[in-house]
């Protein structure tokens, strides 16, 4: 069986869930029986030579960031949720572990390569894989921006600011403020306003090799998937478009289908 397995298997846990640091623990035994070299480490140490499976154990914001941490290598991942976190994205729960591993030594898998995003700021550039939202700043968020794909403007208006969401994203902060879904292997990516101050503003699904620029006319600040990273002054502009790379995410044959799981997540009538 371990023949199967080329590399390393790394298990990166959340230390803030309760049961996260044992599940990877669970992990790394069940790997050493097997003859699988394998190691665990807290999400924000990761270090990936020789590494040729990631396991993020925690909730969703643990695998978005492991993912982050992984960019721009493809290196294989799937997600263990523990601690009452949603987990739409994971594999599976804290007693899926072993059995999981298993399937992924047996060949029973598939690689689904999703898309991410990339906003690009003079010289700094960051990647996402939910989505990037432009804000405005302090409680009262109010911003306003232009959106241009190809010279050609898409939107503008003031309101509370923009999402622009990956097919993967749009199950998250998207989907929330009223968005539409996007199947995962969907090449497109969306414009979703927030509170637009028109009401004839709607969302605008852009095809994957789009470069859409965003210029703030108000202070604005860049969140990439949840993390604050910059803020824009008046005047100034980003462009988001296509990553060079993906997210690899693993697929076992025992999890839910697409909307089997937003039915399970969201309520999604079936």
């Amino acid at each position: 069986m371990s023949e199967r397995v080329k590399g390393a298997i790394l298990f990166v846990y959340n230390q803030r869930k309760r049961g996260a640091a044992r599940v990877a623990a669970e992990g790394k035994r069940w790997c050493r029986a097997r003859g699988i070299a394998a190691r665990t480490t807290p999400r924000r140490t990761i270090e990936l030579d020789d590494i040729s499976l990631v396991v993020a154990i925690g909730g969703d914001g643990t695998l978005l960031r492991v993912a982050s941490a992984i960019y721009p290598r493809e290196i294989p991942v799937f997600g263990i949720n523990v601690g009452g976190a949603l987990g739409f994205l994971s594999a599976g729960g804290p007693d899926d572990i072993v059995p999981l591993l298993e399937e992924y030594a047996a060949g029973n898998f598939r690689l689904e390569p999703r898309l991410r995003l990339s906003v690009r700021a003079g010289e700094a550039e960051f990647s996402a894989l939910n989505d990037i939202v432009l804000t405005g700043p302090g409680s009262y968020r109010f911003t306003q921006l232009e959106a241009s794909v190809g010279g050609e403007r898409v939107l503008s208006f003031s309101g509370d600011g923009l999402i622009v969401s990956t097919p993967t994203g749009s199950t998250a902060y998207a989907l929330a403020c009223g968005g539409p879904l996007l199947y995962p292997a969907a090449e497109t990516f969306l414009l979703m306003p927030l509170a637009p101050h028109d009401l004839k503003i709607r969302p605008v699904i852009l095809p994957a090799d789009a470069t859409v620029e965003v210029r703030a006319l108000y202070a604005t600040n860049v969140f990439v998937d949840g993390d604050r990273m910059f803020s824009l002054r008046p005047g100034e502009s980003v462009r988001i478009g296509r990553a060079p790379a993906c997210t690899t995410l693993v697929r076992f044959p025992r999890e839910p289908g697409f909307f089997e799981r937003v039915g399970r997540c969201f309520g999604w009538p079936l």
